[in-house]
């Protein structure tokens, strides 16, 4: 039995490392599986109230092409506020601010007392001292991500893990040839 206890009436908040949570995702003889993010919100809330549920990436400086806008247009279409940085590094193919305006945004609705239960949908350990300090405003954190892309101290971070291969989030697809793999994160059910 656990002392931390989830309430029907608790307000959540979902905030996702889409990169983190998208390169989990992996090619399976020659098919690639899609994450149906519509089905991750409604999994993770557990009938519980959703205050709001952000996605944090990046994208091009505008007036370039930007290949992700689809794919944000989509989760903007399904409810998700996109938070999307002008900060990629392309030299050594790295996002940069994404971790820093997620934490902030988790710690700032946090202090804000807009939350009593933070999602985190990501395996990276840059967000435990994010956590920590939501825990120390007395909210609850839960961790969601894959086995794949999550270590240890990850998982022992929240109050609550959630392994996301155990949810029925995938689904295969196959796209046409002159779609890169790359290219799939970017596909939204």
């Amino acid at each position: 039995m656990s002392l931390i206890t989830r309430n029907k009436t608790d307000r959540v908040m979902i905030f996702i490392d889409i990169r983190n949570v998208t390169k989990s995702v992996q090619l399976n003889e020659n098919k690639l599986f899609r994450l149906d993010f519509y089905a991750l919100a409604v999994q993770l809330l557990e009938h519980r109230e959703l205050v709001a549920a952000y996605v944090f990436d990046t994208r091009v400086p505008f007036g370039e092409d930007d290949r992700s806008k689809k794919f944000h247009d989509k989760l903007r279409y399904m409810g998700y506020r996109v938070i999307a940085r002008e900060a990629y590094d392309p030299n050594r193919e790295e996002q940069k601010e994404v971790d820093v305006a997620m934490a902030c945004e988790m710690v700032v609705h946090a202090l804000r007392d807009h939350y009593d239960v933070a999602i985190v949908v990501s395996g990276d350990r840059d967000f435990i001292p994010a956590i920590q300090q939501v825990q120390s405003a007395g909210k609850k954190v839960e961790v969601a991500a894959f086995a794949n892309s999550v270590g240890s101290e990850m998982r022992k971070a929240g109050d609550n893990f959630h392994e996301l291969e155990k949810m029925p989030l995938l689904s295969v697809f196959n796209p046409p040839k002159e779609i890169a793999a790359d290219d799939s994160e970017e596909e939204v059910e």
